[in-house]
């Protein structure tokens, strides 16, 4: 019998080939697969799934500390290096934050995910993305910059149409995020 005090959060990992960008126990994820939104929340089914392109959101537990690390080396995390630790206290919201979701918590973390795979299992997620960045600590001409850098992309004559088709929804995702 639950009497209502049950911990309902669960683990949940960020990796990219820069390494792991997320670790924390939270209570809600929001994965943008291939297909569409997929939410998750304590005690989900297990799970194997592709991502797509789009915004990762996390609610972490109420309780505790999230590890979000933004790699020094990326131009896009320039101003954010190595680990940081985040007290999951009500803070202010970025701007890019707040336009992304009206119905979001004070706490929620916000990624962009450029494609992977996530694996739910045992009331864990482990998130292996393609490419991904925290918006916490992004501004607007850092996302500006990557919206340049993908009309450059587009530009070319060599790609491919599934390389052009995904440069077109990388340009929509990121223009949605100003």
């Amino acid at each position: 019998m639950l009497d209502g005090s049950e911990d309902k959060s669960f683990h949940c990992e960020l990796i990219d080939p820069t390494g792991k960008l997320l670790d924390c126990q939270v209570t809600a994820v929001i994965l943008p697969a291939h297909d569409g939104q997929i939410g998750i929340l304590y005690n989900h089914m297990p799970m194997l799934c592709q991502l797509g392109l789009g915004t990762m959101r996390i609610t972490p537990a109420p309780v505790g500390e999230c590890r979000i690390t933004a790699p020094p080396s990326r131009p896009e995390a320039s101003g954010v290096a190595g680990p940081t630790t985040q007290s999951l206290a009500p803070s202010a919201q970025s701007g890019i934050e707040a336009s992304l979701l009206p119905d979001m918590q004070q706490n929620d973390l916000f990624f962009f995910i450029d494609g992977g795979t996530a694996l739910v299992v045992e009331n864990g997620v482990t998130v292996i993305a393609y490419d991904a960045l925290a918006l916490q600590d992004v501004t607007a001409e850092q996302i500006e910059r990557m919206i340049r850098r993908t009309a450059r992309n587009l530009a070319s004559p060599d790609l491919r149409p599934g390389q052009r088709a995904h440069e077109e929804e990388r340009l929509r995702v990121l223009q949605k995020l100003l």
